[in-house]
C-alpha cells in the first residue's frame, strides 16, 4: 500500500515538469513555424507608417504616461503614422500628460489628433466608446489599437502590417497582434505583474497557432485593415461588450477571418504601488479569461481546461504531493519543474524578443502559485474595477456599473 502511495505521489510530482515541458515544446513549434517578416528595403523611413492610424485611448493614473506617449510619438509619429489620442473630458491629468508629451517633441505635434470625449453611457465599454468615436477620423489603410502605456517598436508594427494580407490579395478579415512583454516598473505589484506576463506570454499566446484557430487577441496592441474593420461593422456593434479584445476577435472569426499572433514584442510598463493593486489587476484579467472560456463551445472549453487550466494547477498539485510524501525522486521532479518554469520560459522570451529579464526563481514560483488563487477569486467574485468604473459582470455583453459609494472586493 505504501508503495502504491509513493508511486502516486511521484506521479503527481512529475505532473509539473511534464506539463511544463509539453507547453514549452508547443510554443517552440509555433515560433519556428511562424513566417518571418522583413521590412522592405526601399521603404522611406520618414513615411514608413503613413498608412497607419494609431488609436490610443488614454486614462491617467500611471506616472510614466507622458513618457509612454512620447515614445509612441517618436517611434510611430516620427515614421509617418497618424496618432489619435483619446482622452476623457473630466480627466485633466491625462490632458496634462498629452501636453507634456507634445511639448517634448513639438516638431511631431502635427502627427497627433487629440480628441476629448464625454462620459460613456451606462452599460457601454468606456474604451470601445472612445475607439468607436475616433474610427470615423481614420483615413489610413491600417488601424492600430495601442494601450497608452505601450511602447511599440517600429519592427513590430512592420510585422503586424505585413501580416494583414494587404500585399498578397488576402481580403479576409485579419487581426494581427503582438506579444506583450513588461518592462520593470515601480512598486511590488508591478514587479509581480511583470513576472506573470513575462513568464506566461509565450506559452499562452503562441501554441494556439498550431490548432484550428487562435481564440482571442492581446488587446494591448493589435492592428487591422480599415476596410476589413468596416466590413464587420467596426466597433459599434461591440460597444456593450466588456472585453473589447474578445469581442473584436469573435467578430473576425465569425466573418471567416483569422487572428495572426506574432512573436514580436510590444513593451509595456505599468506602475502598481502595492500587492493590492496587483490582485485587482489579476482579478480583472482572470475574469476576462473566464468570459473567454464560457464563450467557447464545449470541445474548446475542454481543450482550454487541459491546455491551460491543468498546467496552471500543476505546481500546487506537485508541491502538495511532495509535502504529503517527500522522497528524493519527488524532490528531483519538483526541481525539474521549477528549472523548466524559470529557465525554459526565459529562453522562450529571449527567442521571441531578443532579450529577457533577469531570472527570479522565487518570484516566478510565487506568481505560479498565486495564479490558481486568482482564478478561484474570479470564479466567486464578478466585480471589477476598470478605467475609473466599477462593474458587476454577468456576461461579456451584460455588465452594470456599481454605485461609486459601494465597496468592491
Amino acid at each position: 500500500m505504501s508503495g502504491d502511495l509513493a508511486l502516486i505521489a511521484l506521479a503527481a510530482c512529475l505532473l509539473w515538469p511534464v506539463l511544463e515541458l509539453w507547453r514549452q515544446l508547443a510554443a517552440w513549434r509555433a515560433l519556428r513555424a511562424m513566417p518571418r517578416s522583413t521590412p522592405p528595403a526601399h521603404a522611406d523611413d520618414a513615411q514608413r507608417f503613413a498608412h497607419v492610424d494609431a488609436l490610443q485611448p488614454i486614462r491617467s493614473g500611471d506616472p510614466s504616461l507622458s513618457e509612454a506617449l512620447g515614445a509612441s510619438l517618436r517611434t510611430l509619429g516620427g515614421r509617418g503614422a497618424r496618432l489619435h489620442w483619446l482622452i476623457d473630458e473630466d480627466d485633466t491629468a491625462a490632458a496634462s500628460a498629452v501636453r507634456a508629451a507634445l511639448r517634448m517633441q513639438p516638431a511631431l505635434a502635427a502627427q497627433v489628433a487629440v480628441s476629448v470625449h464625454p462620459p460613456c453611457p451606462q452599460g457601454v465599454n468606456p474604451k470601445l466608446f472612445k475607439l468607436d468615436r475616433a474610427l470615423a477620423q481614420c483615413r489610413g489603410d491600417v488601424v492600430l489599437v495601442l494601450d497608452d502605456d505601450a511602447r511599440l517598436p517600429a519592427a513590430t508594427l512592420e510585422a503586424l502590417t505585413m501580416a494583414l494580407g494587404a500585399e498578397d490579395g488576402d481580403n479576409r478579415a485579419v487581426i494581427a497582434t503582438a506579444l506583450p512583454i513588461y518592462l520593470p516598473a515601480r512598486g511590488a505589484g508591478a514587479r509581480l505583474l511583470a513576472r506573470f506576463v513575462n513568464d506566461s506570454a509565450a506559452v499562452t499566446y503562441l501554441p494556439p497557432r498550431l490548432g484550428d484557430r487562435t481564440p482571442t487577441i492581446n488587446g494591448m496592441c493589435w492592428a487591422m485593415r480599415r476596410d476589413a474593420m468596416h466590413a464587420i461593422g467596426g466597433f459599434a456593434p461591440r460597444l456593450r461588450h466588456l472585453t473589447d479584445d474578445l469581442a473584436m476577435a469573435r467578430a473576425v472569426l465569425a466573418a471567416g477571418g483569422r487572428i495572426e499572433q506574432r512573436s514580436e514584442p510590444v513593451w509595456l510598463r505599468t506602475d502598481l504601488p502595492d500587492v493590492v493593486a496587483y490582485v485587482r489587476q489579476m482579478h480583472r484579467w482572470m475574469l476576462f479569461a473566464l468570459l473567454l472560456v464560457r464563450s467557447e463551445p464545449w470541445p474548446s472549453r475542454l481543450r482550454i481546461a487541459f491546455g491551460q487550466g491543468l498546467p496552471t494547477c500543476a505546481p500546487w498539485l506537485s508541491l502538495l504531493a511532495f509535502a504529503l510524501l517527500p522522497t528524493w525522486p519527488g524532490a528531483v521532479a519538483l526541481s525539474a519543474g521549477l528549472l523548466l518554469h524559470v529557465v525554459g520560459r526565459r529562453a522562450l522570451q529571449r527567442a521571441c524578443v531578443g532579450a529577457a529579464a533577469a531570472m527570479q526563481p522565487l518570484t516566478s514560483l510565487l506568481v505560479a502559485l498565486l495564479l490558481p488563487l486568482h482564478l478561484a477569486h474570479a470564479l466567486v467574485d464578478r466585480r471589477i474595477r476598470w478605467r475609473a468604473h466599477r462593474y458587476r459582470v454577468h456576461a461579456n455583453d451584460r455588465f452594470e456599473d456599481i454605485d461609486p459609494g459601494g465597496k468592491l472586493g
